[in-house]
């Protein structure tokens, strides 16, 4: 007796889930139109889509050594040996640029690779030929 009770009830939910189911596929949506008397009249205006708005900056490259470079060479160019950084004192302009220039082309400088594509990322763009010019100049006096 109770396997027939449990088997009606049963069948009894299903065929109750299939009514509401075939209930809600039957609403259609109705449309009621009716004219707006002129003291109700909206006024459409047009929604154009905000942009993101980038605002571009030209960095100096003094700005850029520091605020991106200083932390890891230093600000008289010493480098950190404990960040295994190297100074620039003593070096020719264009080893400077060398260097530079093989960080830019992606020649295994991992670290200054990712840390380079992060300072563009930012916008600050620069040559390998100005940095190592600005460079020179500031730490081989």
């Amino acid at each position: 007796m109770e396997k027939i009770m449990k088997h009606y009830k049963i069948s009894f939910l299903v065929l109750f889930v299939l009514i509401l189911s075939g209930c809600s596929e039957q609403k259609k949506e109705q449309t009621i139109t009716k004219p707006i008397p002129k003291a109700q009249e909206i006024k459409v205006i047009e929604v154009k889509k905000i942009e993101e708005v980038v605002i571009k900056k030209d960095y100096t490259i003094d700005e850029i050594y520091n605020s991106k470079c200083i932390e890891c060479h230093a600000s008289n160019g010493s480098g950190n040996t404990e960040k295994l950084t190297p100074s620039m004192i003593g070096q020719s302009e264009e080893e400077i640029r060398d260097s530079l220039t093989d960080i830019e082309d992606d020649k295994g400088h991992i670290v200054m690779e990712h840390n380079r594509e992060k300072i563009v990322d930012a916008g600050m763009k620069y040559s390998a030929k100005d940095m190592a010019a600005y460079m020179y100049k500031r730490f081989n006096k």
